[in-house]
């Protein structure tokens, strides 16, 4: 099962995002009915960017046109809403100590246990997840 990370959740949502051809086709690749993990954490991401003129120039979006879309997305059926395992705190504590002081616990942390706890590859686009030992990843080319 994966786990999708913001930058590719917004470039599916986003069909002008500049790594949309590369996020539709790995999603077309993917068949299995719940195969496809969205957590708490990547739904916020995604609608803080999409909401953002700074992000989306001329093509920001409402937080009530965000939530069209994402009920729109959500009726595929590959794709699910996960909750936190049980694993998770303990992990994101474990990982988030490994991390050396001046440098920034953020966002990737959380998501790196978040999928480690509960088994999960992460979809990203994003090559610095290679720095969490034990996490499963699937970086997308960049290029389409």
């Amino acid at each position: 099962m994966y786990l999708l990370d913001v930058n590719t959740l917004v470039a599916l949502l986003y069909s002008e995002h500049a790594h949309a051809p590369a996020a539709l086709a790995w999603l077309s690749r993917q068949d299995a009915p719940g195969s496809i993990g969205i957590c708490r954490v990547v739904e916020m991401g995604a609608l803080r960017l999409m909401t953002r003129s700074a992000v989306m120039g001329a093509n920001v979006l409402g937080a009530a046109e965000f939530r069209r879309g994402w009920d729109i997305a959500l009726g595929d059926d590959r794709l699910v809403r996960l909750a936190e395992s049980d694993g998770l705190t303990a992990r994101w504590r474990q990982i988030c100590s490994a991390i050396p002081g001046g440098t920034v616990a953020d966002t990737d942390a959380y998501l790196a246990a978040f999928a480690i706890a509960g088994d999960l590859t992460l979809v990203t686009f994003d090559q610095g997840f290679a720095r969490f030992a034990g996490l499963r990843v699937e970086t997308l080319s960049r290029s389409c």
